[in-house]
């Protein structure tokens, strides 16, 4: 990095911009690292190979370095020179027997965050050079970035891992740590015998395994290195960023597979779990083996997709497809049959012949997606993470609580768990082999991906309720993407800087950006797109890409099929600005000449106060795009009657105000559907819409999506109204006040049949907000009174039909897989939403509670983890003080005593809407279930008080505790702190008594914070007071 005076530096709005990430002055190729395990330390020496990349001789040496202690560096005169490795294929173990001739570098400046290295000898232009460092690291539980501890268990030699994204590198070992610094690395690691693995990235090396003789599998051989052992890696294949590099010692419980593609070759995949806490009984540990085996299988499923599913021909060989996955299964089947009994007559041959046939059907690719290049691809459980899952190259970490489908996992983190798996393997092309130039590249890395794991989710949980599920997550008030890409913390998906590279692992990066990515799909179409990413993958292979390149990669498909289309300034909306459109639109119908007229003005780009900063003139993006300019985006429509699409097509949409003609329709259409599957990141009103259309397109629309935002249209008008009403009248809203239309609407959705109870629970789901009111959003108190009132009423009208469909449900509930009764988990959830809302405002509130507190105690003994947290949560909020604190107090001796299940219930208990909810967490915290070292309870406890904005903004003591909290968790973790910020998203809304009372408390969490450490939360606060 270029650098900077500490004059400039101090007026500088951002510590990092784009042109702090200029070509390498020294590129690394090889690291040979030596590890030295010990509980209290860790030893690393590493020989790192180096080139001069300037056209000068260099004489001194930058590389990164963050609290590296006893650090030294000694050079190597003599060695045999590596030469161009970027596709691998180098004699790397040659060339570091090759290191000769030693000597102590005597000028070495260690300084903040790098060490400057002054050579006596300066290195020629293009040569190379081999320094030799070793320095000490002290791992720690709540710093997670470099090596730090995770879960032991008692009696055991402590499990290290490390985590590189983004910089944690340089917290291990002097590097150039840069996403463009890509390298090939052997990685030896001693370590205590009592560790059953030693893992780092790449194969196991010469010496270090031996060949199953059933599988042909290689099996870990740890050599002895004195009291210790020892094992070594070769990663010499595919290079990698720093960030990538991943160091595992730990006692797992591991389990294999070997995957066959249908070519033939073979991978293994290894799930490695923390250890049970607790001493299982046989039965135990067959179900907890059952799972984990379940884990390994959802995985083999994942990679093989992706082999058959993406790549240039993803849209073709759909028959042989077909038929390779029915093979598949067929193959696999023979293969444990013989394995069970190799003497079965006739099993080998028919084998052999399912075998041949697979091969020849997947000749008729000429490229097919991705197939892994190593020998084993690892997921490991971790405990302690600031992310659920992490690619470092073989050795994807996730979170235990996700990675296998427990007992103990709820349905939305088995979705995730399903999701995870592809995501991170996926990486393995798109983040890995290519990757992002720079930081201001995350998004790349990760949108791409993030797209190709919502094809897999939907493949299998289905595409309508999938895309219904990202919809719903994008609407979520204060917190979801659609609303901070709004807010007074909002940053553009490439941002002009950044602080750390945290603040850039936000909705923008996993939503907003794959929003884009989709969008320029729609308006590619498939088949050009798939061929457009693999051109992307191929050209940048093994090396770094910007935002530009891999836009210009989709440009340039498009252009070569003969259909050209601007998309850098389509980007440059999406990408360099926050904010995104809402779309006013009007259908008219002219019955004389048979035609739809539709008309559209989009807005919200006038609003934009952003311009070109100063260090991005001359960059990629200096593009000559306008700021103001409106947004360019696919806008999918169809003409809906009686139920059917009538017309259908897909228009771009790039200036203001535009309209476009369907012609040839012979009546009215009952409706427009616009923007279907929600096809710009955006908002959008049909001003032609009346309630009756609205209520019959929530019913009848073809797209599962525009039912959703239809009925959604119905309730936050009806919303919108009950707000104003409590503020005119300044007194209690009752179930009278709900209007007839609201209640038939939301009974038309909760009792259709022809919808799954995913999507029936989805839609019903009434949101503490009133997203098409800005005016109104920070009246938290009344939209909460209204939403609880609504429900209430529906409750009222249905109260029969909502008892009767629970307890349906319910007694069809039994033990089984997680994905059998994910739908009807669901409805049964919202029934009990609904008696809920009726104990608190419903006409019988005896009643309802009576109703409400069996129903939930039930749940409360479910064999499944979501209807367990249901039933906790509104059983709790159902109780008096004393009683509520009991069945808490109850639940800390069977749920606390597990990591999973420990974590579940500070979910529960930091979720509870009461008035004394901060006194809740306050105790919480300080309670011995409680580690704050622990992100993921810090992340749960933090993001459930802030999504309570009523009680945590517009209450006194719990104005007071947000300040508190806010200070307790970043001092500790900023990353798991951010989210209480976006509780103020609506800070300038309020009068100036409400807004100096959130200043101040801003005021005084920022005193209570040192701007050297807690660096980016302190910038990001005083962005809210400013």
């Amino acid at each position: 990095p270029r650098s900077i005076s500490a004059n400039m530096e101090s007026k500088r709005k951002w510590a990092k911009y784009r042109s702090d990430f200029p070509p390498l002055r020294v590129r690394p190729l090889h690291l040979d690292l030596h590890f030295d395990v010990r509980d209290e330390r860790v030893v690393v020496t590493q020989a790192v190979t180096l080139r001069n990349e300037t056209k000068e001789p260099m004489a001194t040496v930058e590389m990164d370095a963050k609290n590296l202690i006893d650090l030294t560096v000694k050079r190597y005169h003599t060695f045999s020179p590596l030469g161009d490795v970027k596709n691998g294929g180098a004699d790397f173990p040659a060339h570091v027997q090759s290191f000769k001739d030693l000597k102590e570098v005597k000028a070495v400046d260690v300084q903040k965050e790098k060490v400057v290295i002054t050579l006596e000898t300066p290195v020629k232009a293009g040569a190379e050079l081999v320094l030799l460092t070793k320095n000490t690291v002290k791992p720690t539980a709540n710093l997670l970035e470099g090596i730090y501890y995770d879960f032991t268990l008692p009696g055991k030699p402590k499990t290290m891992i490390t985590q590189c994204q983004q910089y944690g590198f340089q917290r291990i070992c002097p590097a150039v740590d840069r996403m463009s610094a890509k390298a090939f690395y052997t990685t030896t690691i001693v370590a205590d015998k009592r560790y059953t693995n030693l893992i780092s990235n790449g194969d196991l090396a010469q010496g270090y395994y031996r060949i199953d003789e059933k599988t042909g599998s290689k099996i870990a051989v740890y050599q002895p290195s004195g009291d210790r052992k020892e094992i070594k890696y070769y990663n010499h294949l595919v290079n990698m960023a720093s960030y990538l590099f991943f160091l595992g010692v730990g006692v797992y419980e591991t389990y294999t597979k070997t995957l066959e593609y249908p070519d033939g070759d073979t991978i293994d995949l290894q799930l490695l779990s923390l250890p049970a806490e607790t001493e299982l009984t046989k039965e135990q540990r067959a179900t907890r083996t059952g799972h984990y085996e379940a884990a390994l299988e959802a995985l083999h499923a994942s990679v093989q997709w992706c082999y058959l599913s993406t790549g240039p021909e993803a849209c073709e060989h759909k028959s042989e497809r077909s038929r390779i996955k029915e093979l598949l299964v067929v193959r696999d089947a023979l293969k444990d049959k013989v394995a069970a009994d190799p003497k079965q007559a006739g099993v080998a041959e028919e084998l052999g012949k399912v075998r041949g046939e697979l091969k020849s059907l997947i000749s008729k690719w000429t490229n097919t997606g991705y197939k892994y290049t190593g020998q084993t691809y690892r997921e490991i459980g971790m405990q302690n993470s600031n992310y659920g899952g992490m690619e470092n190259v073989g050795n994807t970490t996730i979170l235990q609580s996700r990675l296998a489908p427990t007992d103990l996992i709820s349905d939305g983190a088995y979705m995730y768990m399903e999701a995870v798996k592809i995501h991170e393997f996926y990486h393995n092309i798109n983040g890995s082999q290519v990757t992002g130039y720079s930081p201001f590249e995350i998004w790349l890395n990760e949108a791409v991906t993030v797209h190709m794991e919502r094809k897999r989710s939907a493949e299998i949980f289905g595409d309508g309720h999938i895309r219904l599920q990202q919809v719903a997550r994008a609407f979520i008030p204060g917190t979801g993407p659609l609303a901070t890409d709004s807010g007074p913390r909002a940053m553009p998906v490439e941002p002009e800087g950044f602080n750390i590279t945290n603040e850039l692992i936000t909705g923008m990066t996993y939503f907003k950006a794959p929003e884009f990515v989709r969008m320029v799909e729609v308006i590619m179409g498939d088949d050009l797109f798939n061929k457009g990413l693999h051109k992307y993958h191929e050209t940048y292979k093994n090396a770094n890409a910007t935002s530009i390149q891999w836009i210009e990669a989709m440009e340039n498909t498009l252009k070569e099929a003969g259909k050209p289309f601007s998309l850098k300034k389509m980007a440059h909306g999406w990408l360099k600005r926050s904010y995104h459109p809402h779309v006013k639109v009007s259908m008219t119908y002219d019955d004389k000449d048979k035609k739809v007229v539709v008309s559209m003005t989009q807005s919200g780009f006038e609003k934009i106060k952003q311009t070109m900063a100063p260090e991005e003139k001359g960059g990629p993006w200096d593009i000559g795009a306008d700021f103001k300019a409106p947004w360019t985006f696919p806008v999918e429509w169809a003409l809906v009657s009686e139920g059917k699409n009538i017309k259908e097509g897909t228009y771009i949409m790039a200036k203001a105000s535009e309209s476009f003609e369907v012609t040839g329709v012979s009546a009215k259409p009952d409706f427009i559907s616009f923007a279907r599957g929600f096809s710009f990141f955006g908002t959008y009103t049909v001003t032609t819409a009346t309630t009756d259309n609205l209520a019959l397109q929530a019913c009848t629309d073809t797209d599962l999506v525009n039912r959703f935002l239809a009925y959604r249209a119905i309730a936050e008008a009806e919303k919108a109204r009950l707000v104003e009403l409590k503020a005119t009248k300044g007194q209690d809203l009752k179930t009278a006040d709900v209007s007839k239309e609201y209640r038939k609407a939301h009974a038309a959705i909760m009792f259709d049949d022809r919808l799954q109870g995913m999507a029936k629970a989805l839609i019903c789901m009434e949101p503490e907000s009133v997203d098409s009111r800005p005016d109104l959003a920070h009246q938290y108190w009344y939209i909460s009174q209204a939403k609880t009132t609504m429900l209430a009423a529906v409750y009222d009208d249905y109260e029969k039909k909502v008892l009767e469909l629970f307890d349906v449900l319910e007694a069809a509930n039994k033990p089984g897989p997680l994905n059998k009764q994910l739908h009807d988990r669901a409805l049964k959830g919202h029934c009990l939403r609904l008696m809920v809302a009726g104990t608190s405002a419903g006409s019988d509130k005896k009643k309802a509670t009576e109703n409400a507190s069996k129903r939930a105690q039930a749940l409360i003994d479910s064999a499944f983890m979501s209807d367990r947290i249901r039933g906790v949560v509104n059983f709790l909020e159902l109780q008096e003080p004393k009683a509520r604190d009991a069945k808490i107090a109850e639940l800390k001796k069977s749920w606390g005593t597990q990591m999973d299940s420990a974590e579940e219930l500070i979910g529960c208990i930091s979720s509870l809407d009461c008035d004394d909810s901060h006194d809740i967490i306050a105790r919480l915290i300080e309670d011995k279930m409680f580690d704050i070292n622990l992100a993921g309870h810090a992340r749960r406890v933090v993001r459930n008080w802030a999504h309570n904005r009523k009680r945590c903004i517009l209450t006194k003591p719990g104005l007071e505790f947000t300040g508190k909290l806010m200070v307790t968790v970043a001092k500790v973790n900023q990353m798991s702190a951010y989210a209480l910020l976006d509780a103020f998203g609506d800070l300038n809304k309020f009068d100036d008594k409400q807004k100096a009372s959130m200043i101040a408390t801003l005021k005084t969490a920022l005193a209570g914070l040192d701007p050297a450490k807690e660096t980016s939360m302190c910038n990001q606060i005083k962005r809210l007071i400013n």
